[in-house]
């Protein structure tokens, strides 16, 4: 195959458009597009080009089985993506796909393999499992040549199609929340609650609705009165705090399993946060956080409460395997 694109003097490309966009790279610190793909080379133009080092310029027209690198982009973008995915027309060969919606960023990391491993396609992508809000950006799109082969192109639309979507957005729903905050030390005011303040914060980010916060002492019987209190208001998830040690005192664990028609799991490999216990009652999550949770910025609730409010089913495998970065 002989290609039908030349590579000419600057000075020689003057009437001819751009077959691709110029990016310019300034000492003030600017990086951008100084001339768009199928820009028609203007007299003008010569010592802006020369000025960023193009002697020579591609000119030309691609021949029927090549795809320029923008359309071989633009041909796979909505094949790969759900629709709280959006994404921008191409610049300087690269797209961009930003969420629409806050949520659970999650690849199909198989099948992202496979698209990559396609001859020219590039997509890089944030990491699976990150919460994101509106306007973040998720994933860059590009093939690294100039352009590419309509067969490439066609062997990138399969592996697409087969596993759309690839890249998704788990929006997250409004829930309705109980809490409940166990300890005599802070049911009798000897010390001052600290969780309230810190998973109300969390919760308002995730859109979570509290119904009603109830303060018990160390006391098992009425620790499982409140909860069966705030199941009956029809709540979706059900927080506990306090009593999540080894200690005698520390009750809710027992208490946890008693109402539970399933635990889940009772600890993981994530720290902080190795104690975090998640049961359920029929559709109700009922979670033991640890303490760690107060003090640290980013614990293993922090990786739960996204996968609660997207909808995600919560099993103990998927926990297990967060082992490998599970040192927050």
């Amino acid at each position: 195959m002989t290609d039908m694109i030349e590579k000419v003097r600057t000075e020689d490309a003057v009437g001819k458009p751009l077959i691709h966009d110029i990016t310019s790279i300034r000492k003030d610190g600017f990086k951008g597009v100084l001339f768009k793909r199928n820009h028609i080379i203007q007299s003008d133009d010569i010592d802006k080009l020369k000025d960023i080092g193009k002697e020579h310029i591609y000119v030309g027209e691609l021949e029927d089985n090549q795809v320029h690198e923008e359309d071989a982009i633009l041909e796979i973008a909505p094949k790969i993506v759900d629709d709280n995915i959006e994404w921008g027309l191409p610049s300087e060969g690269k797209i961009t796909f930003k969420s629409k919606v806050r949520g659970l960023f999650k690849v199909n990391e198989e099948a992202a393999f496979k698209l990559n491993s396609i001859e020219d396609y590039t997509f890089a992508s944030i990491s699976n499992n990150t919460v994101v809000d509106v306007g973040d950006k998720l994933i860059g799109g590009r093939i690294v040549p100039l352009y590419t082969t309509r067969d490439v192109v066609e062997e990138a639309k399969k592996i697409s199609e087969e596993n759309n979507p690839i890249y998704r957005v788990l929006k997250f729903y409004k829930k309705r929340v109980g809490i409940i905050i166990t300890g005599s030390e802070i049911y009798s005011g000897r010390i001052k609650d600290m969780f309230e303040p810190m998973i109300r914060e969390k919760l308002k980010f995730y859109g979570g609705e509290i119904v009603d916060v109830i303060f018990v002492p160390d006391d098992i019987d009425k620790l499982l009165e409140s909860m069966r209190e705030l199941l009956s208001k029809d709540i979706e998830l059900l927080i506990l705090s306090g009593g999540m040690s080894v200690d005698p005192d520390d009750i809710t664990p027992t208490a946890i399993r008693n109402i539970s028609s399933d635990i889940i799991f009772k600890g993981v490999p994530i720290q902080p946060g190795n104690m975090l216990t998640v049961g359920v009652l029929k559709k109700t999550y009922i979670v033991g956080v640890p303490g760690a949770s107060i003090h640290s910025s980013k614990t293993s609730l922090d990786l739960l409460l996204p996968k609660i409010f997207s909808n995600s089913p919560v099993n103990k495998d998927e926990f297990i395997k967060m082992s490998v970065g599970g040192l927050l």
